[in-house]
């Protein structure tokens, strides 16, 4: 008996229906690396590279999801906690879970002023010898706050306990939607902040609503006026780099029709455009576009947001598509995936139109198998849940989650995890194969599920690298994972 025949078990085991559908629907072949997670909308990426890895921080759409079990548009109103997800390749994710942020309206995050949490930016800066961790947020469209943590995992608490950008902010009470930070710290360790967004109908060319300001030596103050960066078609979505000592802006252009005849110094709708300066408050100069709708790419029309990021010696690109919706067939939609695929600048500084594709990115060396793995790891899931407690169970026979690029060197000698059982597992098993699921796979190792939370076999010898793929049969949650030498 699978999981799914048997529905107390399965609502035991702490998955939602539409976790449930997602598992079933959401599809997403070996050669292809995006979305990096299948199990989750997530929109807005911030990412940060810290230690060797990277964490991704999104706008947590799964929220909204759960809230309107998809018979509605994405309305955002209800989303108030972040997701968090961490890779070491690029191409096997780890689910950290939620970041609670606001504290209104039955949130449950230390931000007790603000009722929405959107659109993270993220940065890191050591203070008295200490790395902290500076989380910053928008409170819907009507302010900007900021907590702190003394890991990029949280907990993160307010340290202000009020917004640090408002409608009392200097030059910021006529910018119509105060939101979607980005911030940046300099070489000199010296910290900026971007953001804002929106235009009155008749200045939809130069809607002149983006600001930069500097961070105080806390981070979480604001030193001086905010500057107005006059951006053209601005609608939403700063971002911030500095490349080879030129600093970029880049923002998501808006949906109101060109002119005719509008030549290149007009962005298209719904791009990331950029522009530059020397001097990290500007002026910055309109130079072009980089990033096109991924509605042109995937089908499915949407608001472009992003994030660009650099990983061990590569520029990359962060954004969300509604690809995942497409698979899901939802009648109502606005409910977004992460995408990372490369970024490329030019020599002469310049961006060209990047390609934004299902395959994403090549994976950034191995997987270690010989550390405890959270079972919410992975590169890709067929049939199988996550639940509330990053748990993951199957929701047929045969399901399975894949690892890519598992170095396994010559001294892997025992696979062991740690599982949850319930009256419904007898019979269960867990299949352990390298390079596929089924019969073109090599079965490694089969371990009967019983009454044990600690289950371990010894394997069929194997060396190198492969793609790992574990394979459920019966009902019980998988918690953890590992090979022993």
């Amino acid at each position: 008996m699978s999981c799914s025949e048997n529905k107390t078990s399965a609502e035991c085991l702490g998955a939602s229906e539409l976790q449930k559908m997602m598992a079933e629907k959401v599809v997403k072949l070996p050669s292809e690396n995006n979305p990096i997670v299948m199990h989750k909308f997530g929109a807005d990426p911030a990412v940060l590279v810290y230690n060797d890895t990277v964490y991704v921080y999104s706008t947590n759409d799964m929220q909204q999801m759960e809230f309107s079990k998809g018979e509605d548009d994405n309305k955002f109103n209800k989303i108030n906690s972040l997701n968090l997800f961490s890779s070491k390749d690029l191409v096997n994710w780890t689910d950290l879970g939620e970041i609670p942020v606001a504290g209104k309206a039955g949130g449950k995050g230390d931000a007790k002023w603000a009722s929405n949490s959107w659109a993270p930016a993220i940065a890191c800066k050591k203070i008295d010898g200490k790395d902290k961790f500076f989380l910053y947020f928008a409170d819907s469209g009507n302010g900007i706050g900021v907590v702190t943590a003394e890991s990029p995992e949280g907990p993160f608490t307010d340290p202000i306990k009020k917004p640090l950008i408002s409608r009392q902010t200097p030059n910021c009470a006529n910018v119509n939607w105060l939101f979607d930070p980005a911030v940046f710290i300099d070489d000199d360790g010296k910290g900026y902040i971007y953001f804002g967004g929106g235009h009155n109908p008749d200045a939809f060319e130069h809607p002149k609503t983006a600001r930069c300001a500097a961070l105080g030596d806390d981070m979480v103050s604001i030193e001086g006026i905010p500057a107005e960066i006059d951006a053209p078609y601005l609608f939403e979505d700063s971002g911030i780099n500095k490349i080879n000592g030129l600093y970029y802006y880049t923002y998501c252009t808006n949906w109101t029709a060109r002119p005719e005849g509008s030549g290149s110094e007009v962005p298209p709708i719904a791009v990331i455009a950029y522009m530059t300066s020397e001097n990290p408050l500007g002026p910055f100069t309109y130079r072009g576009w980089t990033l096109k709708n991924p509605g042109t790419y995937f089908g499915a029309w949407g608001n472009n947001h992003h994030w660009i990021f650099d990983f061990k010696g590569k520029h990359y690109i962060a954004y969300h598509t509604q690809t995942m919706e497409k698979q899901m067939k939802l009648e109502h939609g606005g409910y977004r995936g992460i995408f990372i695929n490369d970024f490329v600048v030019n020599e002469d500084g310049s961006l060209p139109v990047q390609n934004m594709k299902m395959e994403g990115v090549s994976q950034v060396g191995s997987f270690n198998p010989f550390e405890e793995i959270p079972a919410a790891s992975c590169h890709s899931l067929r049939n199988v849940a996550v639940t509330s407690r990053r748990t993951l169970y199957p929701v047929a026979d045969g399901a399975y989650v894949c690892i890519k690029g598992v170095d396994f060197g010559s001294e892997a000698k025992k696979f062991a995890a740690e599982v949850i059982c319930s009256s419904e597992s007898k019979g269960a098993s867990l299949k352990v194969c390298a390079d596929h699921f089924g019969s073109n796979g090599s079965l490694l190792a089969e371990i009967k599920i019983g009454k044990k939370s600690q289950v371990e076999a010894a394997i069929s010898q194997i060396s190198g690298r492969h793609d790992l793929y574990l394979v459920f049969t019966g009902c019980f949650e998988l918690s953890s994972w590992k090979f022993l030498k």
